[in-house]
């Protein structure tokens, strides 16, 4: 709290008119990396980094500076220069910029933390993916390349701002992956999962490591002697990861309102409009415990709450920071992230999903009669203005005549969003969080959470090798 009475005093000493908008923020973090290569440590890191961060909106401009010293002095000069940044800016300005009066915060939030692994030893971290790493290494000679990576990091946040928001945030976010790479020849077949979320070492003590590195062995050896994936249009039922991906990456980045509001998202202007099947409803949702994307205030001390993107296939809302819900006369949702004190807080997603629906996968394998099941998605490629994507999985199944039958391994989907939200013919009962990723845009890296049901989608591209 020593920090947060520092600078709401130093916000009291600024004098600016009624229009104009400045907030300071401190933020500070900590940061744990171990990974294992073939047998050899590859990285052993461990970064903290913080310092003070202000922003000033001042006749419709922006200045933005940052400095590493808490001297009260030095932030006053800071945050003087941030405003005489702004006013230079402003001579240039060609439109309304300005962040409305009644969006106050004020709280303290912190994700969950049962088991600090900052109070562990370092070697039963570097234990667990040493195992996973030679578990998979050794199961046979087609495994070709293995790796484990360990990850953790702890930040806090202090926002306060001329509108009276004052905020303290804490989360820490914990995180285990591994990698497992299969060669026979010409042909090769990869295999990638992780755990983890916002939380501690009780989030990963479930992994065991010898049978985590030896099922992913198994199957990218599998996926050796699988059929080569069938090409062109078809009938495709995505599973949980797939899903994930494709809400978050295709979907949710063209939901971003500061995309939108510079014209540059398929979804600019369709408020209220009908983008989807009745069954498609999309949320965002911070609040879930545990999950990566998880907080309880954003990098502007806006409160965390549950977004709906799409009701019943109707467009709702989007992701909005103080600015862009001021501009389009919204509410804001929690969405400005931020990396770092280096970074300004801009619109970004958090656990974004699809909602569940009455099917079961073998109900929807019979809709679909013949085509395929791809399962355990890598990312891919996004045109959020376009409206276009690529996503490669890791591998799939043939259906045929209504059934799921042969497997195969590495395979890519592409498409059009909207087409995707419109062409949906089938949604499970089952839900999952089954993509965990870190999302980067503008350069920052944020921890984030996809998922859904399993949804069969008709005349998707599908092809690979």
């Amino acid at each position: 709290m020593i920090m947060l009475d520092k600078l709401s005093t130093i916000i009291n000493k600024v004098e600016l008119s009624s229009k104009d908008f400045l907030d300071i923020r401190y933020a500070q973090s900590e940061s744990e990396t171990f990974s294992v290569r073939n047998g050899r440590f590859d990285t052993i890191s461990n970064r903290t980094s913080g310092g003070i961060a202000i922003r000033a909106l001042v006749d419709n401009a922006w200045g933005f500076t940052t400095t590493v010293s808490l001297e009260t002095e030095d932030i006053l000069k800071s945050v003087k220069k941030a405003i005489s940044m702004a006013r230079i800016a402003s001579k240039y300005a060609k439109e309304e910029r300005r962040i409305s009066d009644k969006w106050v915060f004020e709280g303290k939030g912190a994700t969950e933390i049962k088991i600090d692994p900052r109070e562990l030893d370092k070697e039963l971290k570097l234990e667990k993916i040493k195992i996973i790493e030679k578990s998979a290494r050794e199961f046979s000679d087609n495994i070709a390349q293995a790796s484990s990576t360990y990850q953790e990091m702890h930040k806090i946040e202090y926002i306060v701002n001329n509108k009276g928001t004052n905020v303290e945030n804490e989360y820490h976010v914990i995180r285990l992956m591994k990698d497992v790479v299969a060669r026979r020849g010409e042909k090769m077949q990869s295999v990638f999962d992780s755990i983890g979320g916002t939380g501690g070492w009780e989030l990963l003590e479930s992994w065991d490591p010898e049978e985590e590195g030896r099922k992913s062995a198994e199957q990218a050896e599998k996926l050796l002697d699988t059929r080569s994936p069938p090409s062109g249009k078809m009938n495709v039922i995505m599973d949980e990861s797939l899903v994930g991906v494709f809400i978050h990456e295709a979907f949710g980045h063209a939901a971003e309102a500061d995309g939108v509001f510079a014209k540059n998202s398929v979804l600019e202007g369709k408020i209220g409009e009908k983008i989807g099947v009745e069954g498609i409803s999309v949320y965002d949702d911070p609040t879930i415990p545990k999950l990566r994307g998880s907080f309880v205030f954003d990098s502007e001390g806006t409160k965390s709450e549950k977004r709906t993107i799409v009701e019943k296939g109707v467009l709702k809302e989007y992701f909005q920071t103080l600015e862009t819900a001021t501009m389009m006369e919204m509410k804001p949702n929690g969405a400005g992230r931020a990396q770092d004190f280096n970074s300004i807080p801009i619109p970004r997603m958090a656990n974004t999903y699809v909602d569940s629906g009455d099917l079961s996968l073998e109900e929807i394998a019979e809709m679909t009669k013949e085509g395929v099941y791809l399962k355990n998605s890598y990312g891919g490629y996004v045109h959020p203005t376009k409206g276009q994507f690529y996503f490669t999985c890791q591998y799939g199944y043939i259906i045929e005549n209504g059934e799921i039958g042969e497997l195969f391994g590495n395979v890519g989907m592409s498409g059009m969003t909207l087409e995707v939200l419109n062409n949906a013919y089938g949604i499970s009962k089952n839900w999952k969080p089954a993509f965990l990723g870190t999302c980067g845009k503008g350069g920052q890296w944020v921890p984030v959470t996809g998922g859904g049901p399993n949804i069969g989608v008709s005349n998707l591209v599908v092809g690979g090798k």
